[in-house]
């Protein structure tokens, strides 16, 4: 085995423990409540000086043509 086909294989592993990893992570969001608790309006009013950044943030970099609010 060539070191280039070594590296493709330990390229390859390395995707797929990733891979398994995000399936596992939306796996478990996906079983858990925690998102039925934890929204963005909770975010926003407890962090409403940092959302009103973010949404200024957005408001700067928003295209003009944007229907999006």
């Amino acid at each position: 085995m060539s070191n280039t086909d070594n590296s493709k294989t330990t390229s390859t592993t390395t995707e797929n423990k990733l891979d398994d990893l995000v399936s596992q992570l939306r796996q478990t969001i996906n079983k858990s409540d925690w998102l039925i608790h934890n929204t963005s309006a909770k975010w926003e009013q407890e962090n409403p000086d940092l959302a009103k950044q973010w949404r200024e943030a957005i408001k700067i970099n928003q295209p003009n043509d944007s229907t999006e609010q």
